[in-house]
């Protein structure tokens, strides 16, 4: 069961719900579709997926200002959607799934941004993602605050 392909999934689920008019239900049940019926992918570790989903979405307001605050100059609502989906996933991971190795989130993100950004995107999110390391305890300290 593979984490890169939840978060590739995860990624392309919140892209698909900022640019559509779907609920959360929706957008999971149409990627399963897609991905099992389509696709025939098995390799995905669905709960996982679900989470990642479920995650950013319940906690979407206190990663939105994070990523406000960390990304000099470029507010949540102008970014790319697709940098903008690998961002909350990654603040997700970072925040929420401490037992996820920072470096390996940052790697990740990176990696879908090559995959799925444009050539400057993951210049972008690396950067991003590096300054909230520094603070990444505090944050994580706030965040039983928004629960």
């Amino acid at each position: 069961m593979s984490r890169h392909r939840a978060r590739e999934r995860a990624l392309q689920t919140l892209f698909q719900l900022d640019i559509n008019d779907l609920d959360q239900e929706q957008a999971v049940q149409y990627t399963q579709t897609v991905l099992t019926e389509t696709l025939g992918e098995r390799s995905i570790n669905m709960k996982y997926f679900r989470e990642l989903v479920s995650g950013v979405l319940d906690h979407i307001t206190y990663i939105d200002s994070i990523l406000n605050r960390y990304s000099q100059e470029w507010e949540v609502s102008r970014m790319p959607g697709v940098d903008r989906s690998i961002l909350r996933v990654a603040l997700y991971e970072l925040l929420f799934q401490e037992d996820m190795p920072p470096a390996v989130v940052i790697d990740e993100a990176v990696s879908l941004c090559k995959t799925y950004g444009t050539e400057r995107s993951y210049k972008f999110v690396n950067g991003v993602l590096s300054g909230i390391l520094g603070d990444l305890s505090g944050l994580r300290e706030r965040r039983l605050e928004t629960l």
